[in-house]
């Protein structure tokens, strides 16, 4: 609960510094972020959800911006992995909207705000670059799209000048350790 978190962790104070996070640029490089949801700017209905991501994993409204994106709020990224990935190759597209849910969790502890104020995430005055490097269909991280999404925070608009780097980013990934079976 971002009520009790956001205070203990000090970002509450300094909020009330006048802090929030502006001017910042944070890359989630996660499952993608959806920027339709309310707390990230977008309107929060599940009909802006389905003009952005359609009704399932192969219908084309998740792999084309449409208008849709980006955002004021969430504003570029790529989709490194597609929707069928670990199940398919990776094919990458200029829409990094999120099905699984994680990388929209984490944009919103990161810099979520809600219309009537009472929720606030640590640096709700940042600016995101959804970067989906994780599948849509599975609990897996494509190592190469890591790296590829990498690449992408440090030049988001791949000119070889890395001044438009982001200024965080952000990999909330993790698994159960591989057992050592004494090889």
């Amino acid at each position: 609960d971002l009520s009790a978190t956001v205070p203990y962790v000090g970002a509450t104070a300094v909020q009330n510094l006048g802090f929030d996070g502006t001017g910042v640029t944070v890359a989630v490089l996660d499952s993608g972020i959806d920027y339709t949801h309310r707390n990230l700017g977008g309107a929060g209905t599940p009909g802006a959800y389905e003009a952005a991501y359609g009704t399932a994993t192969t219908d084309p409204r998740n792999t084309t911006l449409d208008g849709l994106f980006p955002t004021a709020k969430v504003v570029g990224g790529y989709d490194f992995v597609g929707e069928s990935w670990p199940n398919s190759p990776e094919v990458g597209d200029p829409d990094p909207i999120d099905l699984e849910g994680h990388g929209t969790h984490v944009a919103d502890i990161v810099g979520g705000r809600s219309n009537d104020g009472l929720h606030k995430g640590v640096a709700p005055g940042v600016k995101f670059l959804a970067v989906k490097v994780c599948s849509a269909v599975a609990t897996s991280c494509s190592g190469i799209a890591l790296l590829q999404g990498m690449d992408f925070a440090l030049d988001p608009n791949n000119d070889g000048d890395t001044s438009d780097a982001v200024d965080v980013i952000n990999m909330s990934i993790g698994g159960l350790p591989a057992l050592n079976d004494g090889n």
